[in-house]
């Protein structure tokens, strides 16, 4: 038990000093963590707004893919309407009248309709891409709008507190202190 005493009233004097310090280092420790998340944040804002660009990227190439596929559907078309013409026309009918002419536009509306789905699969892709984007973008905008006040607000509150502390150990104690016998031997 002396030996606390002893270290007790050793430190004593610096108690006050060492409240500060420690003090200081937990606000130190609380800003540097404030950085980190904001930090953090930004980089989640970076890669948000990247998976953005990707996404309406996606949308563009799936409306070419369609786009690609509407024209393949059309060239088909005319290589069709071509070899019923020639048949006809080898056959000493007349393409443009009669049976002929009405099987080649049933398969043109057909193909019509087909191409037209197509093109409207294109347009949603790229709606689509942008939809996605505008969503990353707005999560982007969000993560990158984290506000470090929250944490810088902690770490002044940590400061002010042990402040005060500092403040009422410098005070000297309202309740007298018993007097330590010494003997002398």
């Amino acid at each position: 038990m002396e030996a606390i005493a002893v270290a007790s009233a050793a430190i004593g004097p610096y108690a006050a000093i060492i409240a500060a310090v420690g003090t200081a280092v937990s606000v130190i420790s609380s800003v540097n963590a404030a950085q980190a998340q904001k930090q953090q944040a930004n980089l989640q804002a970076q890669k948000l707004a990247i998976q953005a660009e990707q996404a309406k990227l996606q949308g563009r190439q799936n409306a070419l893919n369609y786009s690609n596929q509407a024209n393949q559907i059309f060239e088909r078309q005319l290589k069709i309407a071509s070899a019923a013409r020639a048949r006809a026309a080898a056959a000493g009918i007349d393409p443009f009248t009669g049976s002929p002419m009405t099987s080649q536009q049933a398969d043109a509306v057909r193909a019509g309709r087909e191409f037209q789905m197509l093109r409207e699969n294109a347009d949603l892709a790229v709606y689509g891409g942008l939809a996605a984007s505008q969503d990353l973008r707005a999560a982007s905008a969000i993560a990158g709008g984290f506000s470090t006040a929250p944490a810088l607000l902690a770490a002044a509150s940590t400061g002010l507190m042990g402040v005060a502390k500092f403040g009422e150990s410098a005070k000297p104690s309202s309740t007298p202190k018993p007097a330590v016998a010494t003997t002398t031997g």
